[in-house]
């Protein structure tokens, strides 16, 4: 499979990206939203218990058009946080930066919030029973 690149042709010549590179700028830009749940750095405890374990990193899907860039996000949100302002922050946030960043129109940007998660807890450094 070919990878798809996204080309800008201006008066000063051409720039040519791969489009991981968008899809890096969504997952940074998605990260830094608050409410967003972040894997937990310790291999185990609560967050892993109430994870199963999964990834909770975004799942970022980009489709490349002559128009711009579609992207898609499956994130998981921290209880407590309102979901569709999460949602609502990522979308902003991720068309903020793609657009600024790679100077990519985004046509249109899809969330869909695939789990809620417990908030990470400070209790890991306490000795055990």
């Amino acid at each position: 499979m070919a990878e798809r690149k996204i080309e800008i042709i201006d008066q000063d010549g051409k720039v040519t990206m791969g489009e991981e590179v968008i899809t890096s700028i969504a997952r940074i830009a998605a990260g830094r939203v608050d409410g967003i749940a972040r894997p937990a750095s310790s291999g185990g405890g609560f967050m892993s218990f109430f994870g199963g374990g999964e990834d909770l990193s975004p799942n970022i899907r980009t489709e490349l058009t002559d128009d711009g860039v579609h992207v898609e996000l499956r994130i998981a949100v921290e209880y407590g946080y309102p979901v569709h302002e999460v949602a609502q922050g990522v979308q902003a946030k991720v068309q903020k930066d793609i657009e600024e960043m790679a100077g990519v129109k985004v046509t249109g940007i899809d969330v869909y919030v695939k789990k809620i998660v417990p908030p990470p807890t400070h209790e890991s450094a306490a000795e055990p029973e």
